[in-house]
């Protein structure tokens, strides 16, 4: 489906109807993003981000021991801080380097998300929403 541009219907609707044809137009464009990557591990994979345009975070998970700053405690259990001050619906896998099946534990909070991994030596990228 071809979208019709908001400036071919300047002439025809009022101003703030104009703003938000333009808006929906400006997100069926492709400008919607699930977060900026801002920081990479040493193995060259984004494990930062900041939040982008959407209303969920994506967050990096290593693997028991590693450098990032959620990791899999030995059971392959996390608790995540997510920052969405609100109950998050949930989440998906975003990228990994090994199958693993990632789950809740308990019922989200407005603050925190824990989960389990079936593997404790898996990195995944997170996005909670």
């Amino acid at each position: 489906m071809k979208t019709l541009s908001s400036q071919h219907m300047q002439a025809k609707i009022e101003p703030e109807h104009l703003r938000w044809a333009q808006n929906v137009d400006k997100a069926f464009n492709g400008n919607i993003d699930m977060g900026i990557p801002t920081g990479k591990n040493s193995a060259g994979v984004y494990n930062k981000f900041s939040p982008g345009n959407s209303s969920g975070v994506l967050i990096r998970v290593g693997a028991t021991g590693s450098s990032e700053t959620y990791t899999w405690d030995v059971t392959g259990a996390v608790t995540i801080n997510h920052g969405l001050n609100r109950q998050p619906i949930g989440f998906k896998v975003v990228d990994k380097d090994a199958a693993v099946d990632i789950y809740r534990t308990a019922v989200p909070t407005v603050t925190q998300i824990a989960l389990k991994a079936t593997v404790n030596t898996v990195n995944v990228t997170l996005y909670i929403f």
